[in-house]
This record gives C-alpha cells, sequence and structure tokens, in this order.
C-alpha cells in the first residue's frame, strides 16, 4: 500500500485507515507500507500506522523507502521494534518468502 501524500498527518489519517482495513482482506500474510513519499508525520500517522498493525495479528506489518524524518520518527516512538523497515520493496517481499 502506497502512501502518495507528503504530510501524513489528522487530515490524512482517517483516509488510509479505511483503505488499509479494506485492503486487510486481500492481501496475504504480509502488508507492506510504502512511505517513500512522506516527509512528516504526526501522531495522527503513528495511530493510523498503529490501528493497521494492531488489526493485522498473526500477520506481518512492514515499512519501505523511509524519509528520514520519517524513520527517526519511527525510531523515537520505538514502533521500528514493531514495524520492520526496508530500504526497498524486493527486501521486504524476501523476508516473508
Amino acid at each position: 500500500m502506497q502512501v502518495n501524500e507528503e504530510r501524513f498527518d489528522a487530515k490524512l489519517a482517517p483516509q488510509f485507515r479505511k483503505e488499509a482495513e479494506d485492503l486487510l482482506s486481500q492481501f496475504g500474510d504480509h502488508l507492506i507500507l510504502d512511505l517513500s513519499s512522506v516527509r512528516f508525520m504526526d501522531s495522527s500517522g503513528l495511530g493510523a500506522i498503529m490501528g493497521v498493525y494492531k488489526l493485522c495479528r498473526g500477520k506481518t506489518v512492514s515499512v519501505i523507502n523511509l524519509q528520514k524524518p520519517v524513520e527517526d520518527l519511527l525510531k523515537l516512538t520505538r514502533m521500528d521494534r514493531l514495524i520492520p523497515n526496508y530500504p526497498t520493496l524486493k527486501d521486504a517481499m524476501l523476508t516473508s518468502a
């Protein structure tokens, strides 16, 4: 799932949650979130990702192509311990193979 906005904030979070919930029944055991366009994320964006993570019990959620500020935020909040970060889609897919 690709987020095509530079800001992942309260404006985008509800739409993201809805689209992610719609996709949950369509993907296998691994949901990969491409956040390459996201340059800013606030607590609403973090909450939306965490909500999707909780909905995916028993499945893997990964993020790819993170911009440095977003990567730093995930590390600061320790979400990187729950949701792995990979540089490319290929790298993320190799972990679920």
